[in-house]
């Protein structure tokens, strides 16, 4: 069986956030993405390019989703007939880079695919445990104690692996002041690439808070010093911003630069690559959990599918950061139950947009 790819729109969405986010890169209290439908005959396939109106977390913003999509992407796929979803993410790696542009594409394909053959999208990629667990992620606040009394809402709602943002200036104080009040509790710190390796000693400091993972302590493009940070600590070492590609997660096995790789679907450039780097982790024993970001519960979709997968065995983002949106444009958004999340067993993606609210959120659309 062979799907064609005879339409694709691309709706330019803005949304004022239920909170502001804040990380080491800055802040923002709007989220501005784009969603991508995908047409092939009568089965439409959706995607979502997590991006931002400015670089916030990725180098990617709207206004290159956009330009990619009308001048390269959507050229290259229309009229063009696939057997199978990794032949649409191997047809689009002919251009380098820009992982969030075609993640949406990839999502598509593999949600009009698993409609074609009536299956969920979460089985056609080897997933093994459709429940899963998500853990919450909290933003840098002015104080630890604002910190603290975060954690203990979030808490209230069920046991979970708590995630707080650090940066330099808002770190020790932080971990200590919420470890202090829960010291069972498993948690992790996440920097995003906030220090560099001459702070090492600093970083080693936190290991008295027994930590489930450090992720992404060093520089977005490092590989190689995050192995001799690994040598200097004993809190586990997770990359997420270090592994865009293939070759990149071959470097850090090599090298030893990590415990742990968050694999985000959208910065690896789709489902596709998602699993493949997932099946290589698990080759080489290096763990995994799916990251997320704050967007709609199209982008949660593909993540949901990706959290399913048997390396996945440590609690992921994916539904948690639905905290930060306002609204949402399912029919039916993802939920947790005491942050367990549960892959739909739909064909497809399992997922409905309500095209009232696409519509009330959409700036400007794009179709090709």
């Amino acid at each position: 069986m062979k799907f064609k790819i005879d339409a694709m729109t691309l709706h330019l969405y803005s949304i004022p956030l239920a909170m502001p986010f804040r990380i080491s890169a800055g802040v923002i209290t709007d989220k501005a993405a784009a969603i991508l439908e995908l047409r092939s005959g009568d089965l439409t396939g959706w995607g979502e390019a997590a991006v931002d109106a400015v670089p916030f977390y990725a180098h990617e913003t709207v206004g290159s989703v956009a330009d990619l999509f009308r001048n390269t992407l959507a050229p290259l796929l229309l009229g063009r007939e696939f057997s199978h979803p990794d032949e649409v993410t191997d047809c689009m790696d002919q251009y380098r880079g820009n992982h969030f542009a075609k993640a949406p594409v990839d999502a598509a394909a593999w949600d009009v695919y698993g409609q074609m053959i009536g299956q969920p999208v979460w089985k056609l990629l080897g997933g093994t445990h459709p429940r899963f667990e998500s853990g919450p992620s909290i933003g840098i606040k002015d104080t630890p104690a604002k910190t603290v009394a975060d954690v203990e809402k979030l808490l209230e709602e069920g046991d979970a692996r708590i995630k707080i943002k650090v940066s330099p200036g808002f770190d020790t104080p932080y971990i200590k002041a919420v470890r202090e009040r829960f010291p069972e509790i498993r948690l992790m710190v996440d920097a995003n690439n906030a220090y560099g390796i001459e702070d090492a000693d600093h970083i080693a400091e936190w290991d008295r808070f027994r930590l489930l993972m450090i992720e992404q302590p060093l520089d977005e493009r490092d590989i190689y010093y995050h192995s001799i940070l690994r040598k200097k600590v004993r809190n586990p070492i997770c990359l997420d911003e270090s592994i865009h590609t293939m070759h990149d997660a071959r470097c850090c096995a090599d090298l030893g630069s990590a415990d742990i790789i968050n694999i985000k679907v959208c910065r690896v450039g789709g489902l596709t690559h998602a699993r493949r780097i997932h099946d290589f982790c698990r080759e080489k024993g290096i763990a995994n959990w799916i990251g997320g970001r704050v967007g709609f519960g199209v982008a949660v979709a593909a993540r949901v599918a990706a959290a399913t997968l048997p390396n996945c065995t440590l609690p992921s983002d994916c539904i948690c950061d639905s905290m930060y949106m306002r609204d949402d444009i399912l029919e039916e958004p993802f939920t947790l139950d005491r942050y367990h999340g549960t892959a739909p067993d739909a064909p497809g993606l399992g997922i409905k947009v309500d095209r009232a609210k696409l519509a009330k959120y959409t700036a400007s659309v794009i179709r090709l």
